[in-house]
């Protein structure tokens, strides 16, 4: 590959856009703000960076990752071949490699200031919530539990100023990863449940329809390398309302249970996977006999681990089991939030390429269960959330159908 040298001192590039200087190198400024709070990003575990509240690595691993995101198909599908045209544009991953030749330098206009998304309250054995610096639905991993009993805040206020220079031949590139990252990214932990949701300055929310058009634009390819998540224009729907509303519709969906009987408890689920725990580990209480006639897990593709927790062991129900790869803990939730502004819209996306596991889905509950995740149509058709999408056995999909037709149970 060519090298490059670049100029090491980016504090006399000029504010301007896309300006390009006589030796061939564009420079670049931008100011953004967050939207939604920084969740965690510094060297402690869920607490933001004393020091630097936002570094350099950490947006110019973001820029990459939207890249490949959005224009990895150049590669077709040789994972090699994307490998190369990466690290030409943005240095390769270990101190060996070569060097990226995309420099950025940070200036944090504003460090922001810290918030609680929770507080004890006397008596009550669960935290009270401020969904208006944080849903609890998506914010749980800072709320206190037994073996940990801090309550870990937020950065809110967020303001920052982002330089860039690189060699005008990587200028389209570098164009379509900084559109990608202020539509569809953010900085920090959880991103893609709305957490340190980046805007530009002056920033105006576009329409679905110029999302789609623009995508449709930068991608131009239709074979993607093997399990490199991307975007696609079909794949969209902005939710009118603010984040704390869509998370709260998220919630409805994935946790959709009868009316209960009595206040403060509701019903039972309407997905399979409760009734269907009780089946594999042969534990239910009297009142909890499986019924549910599908016997799978499709919450699976929403991302992993899940835990399932029963409020009824006491009554014989099952202790807590979990949903995972056989040797994979994790998988990332395909499914994306993007809040454009502080009160919405939300663009809500799905990132394809990497949605299923490369082996089984297992059930923890002390032994193994292999289990299946995928749904035939007519298992859909005897799951309700999936019915009031039409049937759509995909959960993922489901759920976006569910939200453009109005969201109601």
């Amino acid at each position: 590959m060519r090298k490059v040298n670049l100029p090491e001192n980016l504090n006399s590039a000029n504010p301007g856009l896309w300006q390009e200087n006589k030796k061939g190198y564009i420079k670049e400024q931008r100011e953004y703000k967050l939207v939604t709070p920084l969740f965690g990003g510094g060297a402690k575990t869920r607490y933001a960076d004393e020091v630097t509240t936002i570094r350099p690595s950490e947006i110019k691993g973001q820029l990459r990752f939207w890249w490949r995101a959005l224009r990895s198909w150049q590669a077709g599908s040789s994972v090699k071949k994307l490998l190369e045209i990466e690290e030409d544009i943005w240095g390769g991953v270990a101190e060996t490699k070569e060097a990226s030749k995309v420099k950025l330098r940070i200036e944090v206009l504003d460090a922001g200031k810290g918030a609680n998304p929770f507080e004890r309250v006397q008596g009550k054995s669960f935290p009270r919530n401020h969904p208006n610096i944080a849903p609890a639905y998506v914010a749980f991993p800072l709320q206190p539990t037994k073996q940990d009993p801090t309550i870990y805040p937020v950065q809110v206020g967020v303001r920052f100023k982002l330089s860039l220079l690189f060699p005008r031949e990587f200028k389209e590139e570098v164009k379509a990863a900084l559109w990608a990252w202020e539509t569809f990214g953010g900085i920090g932990g959880r991103t893609r449940r709305g957490f340190g949701a980046v805007v530009p300055k002056d920033f105006s929310p576009p329409s679905v329809g110029e999302i789609r058009s623009r995508l449709s634009k930068l991608i131009k390819g239709n074979v993607w390398p093997e399990g490199v998540p991307h975007l696609q224009p079909d794949s969209l729907y902005l939710f009118k309302g603010s984040w704390q509303k869509l998370v709260e519709a998220y919630k409805n969906f994935r946790q959709w249970r009868d009316e209960g009987r009595e206040r403060n408890k509701p019903g039972r689920s309407k997905w399979p996977e409760p009734d269907e725990i009780r089946r594999l580990t042969k534990t239910h209480s009297p009142r909890h006999e499986p019924h549910h006639p599908v016997h799978k897990f499709p919450r699976g593709q929403f991302g992993l681990p899940i835990i399932f927790h029963f409020k009824d062991k006491k009554n014989g129900d099952p202790d807590d089991t979990t949903l995972k790869g056989e040797n994979f803990e994790r998988l990332a939730s395909p499914l994306g939030f993007k809040p454009l502004g502080e009160r919405g819209p939300v663009l809500v996306y799905v990132l394809e390429g990497n949605r299923r596991l490369p082996e089984p889905y297992v059930l923890d509950a002390g032994r193994h269960f292999e289990v299946d995740v995928e749904l035939t149509p007519d298992e859909a058709r005897n799951i309700k959330p999936l019915m009031a999408a039409g049937a759509e056995p995909d959960p993922i999909k489901a759920f976006i159908k569910w939200l453009e037709q109005g969201g109601k149970q």
